[in-house]
């Protein structure tokens, strides 16, 4: 009776409760909180770490962490919304933002929640805290994080998320392989690329691929052709599907005229038995397993896939580059990334932004990264990052970075590129004029993205 008492009287000393009792929402702060939590590709035992180190601080919180699968998010979340036994907080592509705004919670400008600890050395004494916690705002966003992050988690004012870490595209290459092509550095611009996979290409005596310069050309197996293709057209100055609007289609008919077209003809012209660059078709295995196999030399990934490369084949003699720029004195790269954000139907929205905000600490992302070896979206530690050399060419150029589609459904979208690189490569009938086919496709493409937005 006697601790029941004195922790009795904590609460109203501390609330400050008073002969007219607690409120609702005070009385709410002392209770059990449990947070469900689904992540896609996030590190769970590095979550679950930082679950940890939060519940001691507040120990009548219990964060369950789950790793969903990537093809299995969507039904499942949405099942849970319609049961309402949905998750509390979800990692959300950056790409699909606009996909789950409405099922988002927006974040709001300070969480209320409570410590709650035991003080006394005879007689314990249960002791509950308040806590206010100022939120990041959108000036803090976009001066704090690297620019692709305020453009993407911030809209109409509102902020949706925050990111733990980000990614970009570099090139890897195998160096045995570039060695024996004798090309004595690896390419930093599309012209000594185009140079070395001419260099590194082998065929045998019926003109069969049997080591290829790089996996380039095609959509059905290369796992990021949209986003190289994308990247491709950005670098040539065009905005893909941003703000709403689709452009990149924008420019003229013909190929002096319209850069997309340019762009388009450099990618698949990889895969065009006629021409020099040819080095890779569809009849060629997955990209990523052609590399790690040492069957292609180069290969354009993001950093989360030098784990993978390792663990497929530890004895590859592997390095990687920053991504060839067209203009290196204006680098341009996309923004791959997730990010941590709070559903609009959860129960708890004070102490689920508030363990984002926690994890999403700069001191925090900092041990994240780490763990993850991946980039981290604050611009205060990209200086420590380009010191590290399997980091550097995923940083180099991430302040210029961005996400290159904002749209309702990046799966519609990214579909749209891999059909406009394989439409591409089909013969051109004999009564039909290439350039005005070529157009076609390209037009097509934009108008069909242009609905997804």
């Amino acid at each position: 009776m006697k601790r029941y008492l004195v922790f009795t009287l904590s609460l109203l000393l501390l609330f400050g409760f008073g002969c007219k009792g607690p409120t609702a929402a005070e009385v709410q702060r002392t209770q059990r909180v449990t947070l469900d939590y689904w992540t896609v590709f996030g590190n769970v035992s590095q979550l679950r770490q930082f679950a940890s180190a939060y519940s001691a601080r507040k120990p009548q919180v219990q964060i369950n962490i789950r790793q969903v699968r990537f093809e299995e998010f969507e039904d499942k979340f949405v099942n849970a919304l319609a049961d309402d036994v949905a998750p509390d907080i979800i990692s959300v592509h950056a790409k699909d933002i606009s996909k789950y705004q409405p099922r988002l919670l927006e974040m709001p400008r300070a969480t209320r929640v409570s410590n709650v600890y035991v003080k006394g050395q005879y007689v314990k004494e249960t002791v509950v805290e308040p806590e206010i916690n100022a939120m990041p705002s959108a000036s803090n966003i976009r001066q704090n994080y690297v620019s692709a992050v305020g453009a993407d988690v911030v809209r109409n004012g509102a902020i949706y998320g925050l990111p733990l870490a980000m990614d970009s595209l570099a090139l890897y290459y195998n160096k045995d392989l570039l060695d024996r092509a004798g090309v004595a550095t690896p390419p930093a611009t599309w012209d000594e690329f185009v140079d070395a996979v001419k260099k590194s290409t082998r065929f045998n005596s019926q003109d069969d691929i049997v080591q290829s310069g790089v996996a380039m050309g095609t959509a059905t197996n290369i796992d990021n052709a949209p986003d190289i293709l994308a990247t491709l057209m950005m670098q040539r100055k065009l905005r893909v599907a941003e703000n709403g609007i689709v452009s990149f289609a924008t420019g003229g008919t013909r190929s002096e005229e319209a850069p997309a077209l340019e762009v388009l003809r450099f990618y698949t012209d990889f895969a065009q038995q006629d021409r020099d660059t040819y080095t890779w078709n569809n009849r060629q295995e997955n990209a990523f397993d052609a590399f790690v196999r040492g069957r292609s030399v180069f290969y354009i990934g993001y950093a989360f896939d030098a784990g993978r490369i390792r663990a497929a084949n530890p004895q590859l003699n592997l390095d990687v580059v920053a991504l060839p720029q067209l203009d290196p004195a204006n680098p341009t790269n996309i923004a791959n990334y997730w990010v941590e954000t709070v559903v609009k139907k959860t129960t708890e929205p004070d102490y689920a932004w508030d363990f984002l905000r926690f994890i999403g600490s700069q001191e925090n992302v900092k041990t994240y990264t780490a763990a993850t070896r991946q980039p981290s979206p604050y611009r205060l530690h990209i200086a420590e990052s380009l010191e590290d050399p399997l980091l550097e060419p995923f940083v180099v150029n991430l302040l210029t970075a961005r996400n290159w589609y904002q749209g309702s459904n990046a799966d519609v979208a990214e579909n749209i590129f891999e059909a406009l690189i394989e439409a591409h490569l089909l013969p051109v009938p004999d009564d039909v004029d290439q350039e005005d086919r070529d157009a076609s496709l390209l037009n097509q493409a934009a108008r069909r993205m242009q609905q997804t937005m």
